[in-house]
């Protein structure tokens, strides 16, 4: 499963992780150069203490068979800061005289370096130690001095400057995730602006704008484009509601005269069957053609905010009855039962009559054309969470999975070949909707392919 981040986050942890690598690559590199500063000091410290005791060898002029290192080591450590581990080795490279013993003095040399560290490993710690060896080149004498000392306070010194650097950087990084999240924040701040004024537009407010800032960032450009695409969508649509009005009232009259003079010659009793029958075509598609357009024209009218809405409060059970009565003969005819279930108490609602009975009549008159014969028609009526409930459900052939999320579209059908047979015109779901929303409302339908469809709308009571 693929993680979503937001913009938001996502800057935050970039920011994070850039601002991580460069803590950890500083920090090391001030690490290492102060460890190399360090043992540079010792080195330097060992090479005086061994240079000193070298200088006092030969200002003694002793002979390499008869020195005495530990007085000079004694004269030595008065001066010396630090405890030193001293050892003087002969010629053939064999331990001679030393102030202590200790691994890291062996009693012969492997070999002649100037300066190494070296760590001692004992039963109970382990131990860094530094060293140098430097050789002797008198005329009486000649050998090696090996000078050594522990590394113990450097290498605390050393920890606890990685501890400092752990605990700077920890405290620096929970810093900056707060800051650079409500940094990331107030940057992206004009984008959730823009995200919520740009949900807030639909088709019925497409003048609404984004408010444009006076700064000449990337957010004020992008503002600015959206904004001209708002004016271009809103050009677009008012010239299509505009054509559609436009149209629907230019074919009104035609139609109208086209009923009407089909009527008008289908009474006259002189006609043949053939001419009887042609007319009775032209009537059933200018019938359609007329509800059509009385359908094209309320969405128009709808879309642009010039179809009035006359509330008024009634009572949703009379309502229902008429409605159902309306269909009655018609589900006769297909012997279909229509029930009616309407709860006991009164309900009361503040709405455009004529509407809701255009919803009720749209919505009954799809269950009675895709229920088969021998089904039933229930309209239910109740109240819950102070919303009015009406319910239609039908035992009709249902509505498939794959076509559901299209239905409230215009001029959609589920099955296109019969839907016009049945003089659907595919609007009459989009006015429901339409109808619903313009009161407050919403609408939602469960369907199973071969048991049924319920639509369940929820008003507002008053």
């Amino acid at each position: 499963m693929k993680l979503k981040l937001t913009i938001k986050t996502r800057l935050t942890l970039w920011y994070i992780i850039i601002l991580t690598m460069t803590l950890i690559a500083f920090s090391s590199f001030i690490f290492i150069n102060v460890e190399q500063y360090i043992y540079k000091q010792v080195e330097i410290r060992l090479k005086n203490q061994g240079e000193q005791i070298i200088g006092e060898i030969e200002n003694s002029d002793l002979r390499e068979e008869s020195i005495e290192i530990s007085p000079i080591i004694n004269e030595v450590k008065e001066n010396a800061d630090k405890d030193f581990l001293i050892a003087y080795y002969a010629s053939n490279k064999k331990l001679v005289s030393t102030n202590k013993q200790n691994d890291i003095l062996p009693d012969k040399l492997k070999a002649d370096n100037t300066f190494s560290t070296i760590e001692l490993e004992n039963d109970n710690l382990d131990e860094d130690w530094a060293l140098i060896t430097l050789p002797i080149n008198s005329k009486s004498s000649s050998g090696w001095i090996r000078v050594a000392e522990s590394l113990d306070s450097e290498e605390k010194i050393l920890d606890k400057l990685i501890l400092i650097s752990i605990l700077g950087i920890s405290i620096f990084l929970i810093a900056a995730i707060t800051g650079g999240y409500f940094l990331a924040g107030k940057a992206l701040s004009p984008i959730e602006k823009i995200n919520t004024t740009a949900r807030d537009i639909s088709s019925s407010n497409l003048g609404q704008r984004i408010e444009e800032k006076n700064t000449d960032d990337e957010v004020a450009s992008l503002i600015i484009t959206l904004n001209q695409l708002f004016a271009r969508l809103e050009k677009a649509f008012e010239r299509e509601k505009q054509f559609t009005s436009d149209a629907s009232h230019e074919l009104r009259t035609p139609i109208t005269v086209i009923r009407a003079q089909s009527e008008k010659i289908l009474r006259r009793k002189d006609l043949n069957e053939e001419c009887k029958e042609t007319l009775k075509i032209i009537k059933k598609q200018s019938d359609y053609m007329g509800h059509l357009i009385e359908q094209l024209l309320l969405l128009a009218r709808s879309d642009s905010g010039k179809q009035i809405i006359e509330k008024e409060q009634f009572d949703i059970h009379e309502l229902v009855e008429i409605v159902a009565g309306e269909f009655r003969a018609i589900a006769e005819n297909k012997n279909i039962k229509i029930i009616t279930e309407q709860s006991r108490e009164t309900l009361s609602i503040l709405a455009d009559q004529s509407m809701i009975i255009q919803l009720l009549l749209n919505l009954m008159d799809n269950a009675i054309k895709y229920t088969p014969e021998g089904g039933e028609v229930e309209i239910i009526t109740g109240k819950r969470d102070e919303k009015l409930i009406i319910k239609i459900k039908d035992t009709g052939r249902g509505i498939p999975k794959e076509e559901q999320d299209n239905i409230f579209k215009r001029f959609y059908r589920v099955d296109k070949s019969r839907s016009r047979k049945k003089g659907g015109t595919g609007l009459g779901l989009a006015i429901c909707e339409w109808i619903v929303e313009s009161h407050e409302g919403s609408i939602e339908f469960e369907s199973r392919t071969g048991i049924g469809t319920t639509f369940i709308i929820k008003l507002p009571v008053f």
